[in-house]
């Protein structure tokens, strides 16, 4: 992936109905043409993750774009499921909605992004995207190998 091709609308709202369907097909059926398409999907997906804002420190500049400053600090949503902390990704902002009632700002990640955080460290064993429906559990051997791809 380009970095032209990483970058991100952030005017935009992040849907990603390809990918939502794709899943719910391998849910559905399970082939290998639908994992397929699942895996292309996840690598050309943007994502949400849920962020507690409120210890960032934010300047603004001329066109109004908004930048985080070093030593500010924050938290993101995670969830934990026998034993093991995931982090918690969204396919769009009505997924979110579904998981948590609780006031947080949404982190607009691309998968490569995505998957770079999560394996950061050992605070996370996965990711599981959308888990309030249809959820999709990602260990990090999985993560590991789409990075793999998406730096191809």
């Amino acid at each position: 992936m380009t970095q032209e091709e990483s970058n991100i609308d952030v005017n935009k709202a992040v849907e990603n109905p390809v990918l939502v369907a794709a899943m719910e097909r391998v849910a559905r059926e399970g082939s290998d043409e639908a994992k397929d398409e699942l895996l292309k999907q996840l690598l050309q997906a943007n994502y949400l993750a849920a962020m507690f804002a409120e210890n960032l420190k934010i300047s603004s500049n001329e066109e109004n774009q908004k930048t985080i400053e070093q030593g500010s600090t924050f938290g993101v949503l995670s969830a934990e499921n026998d034993g093991k902390n995931y982090l918690v990704l969204f396919t769009d902002w009505q997924a979110l909605g579904a998981y948590t009632d609780q006031q947080v700002s949404g982190w607009i990640l691309p998968g490569q992004q995505a998957w770079s955080f999560a394996l950061q460290g050992d605070t996370y064993d996965g990711v599981v995207i959308n888990p309030a429906h249809n959820a999709l559990p990602l260990e990090r051997p999985t993560l590991e190998y789409l990075l793999h791809l998406a730096s191809q």
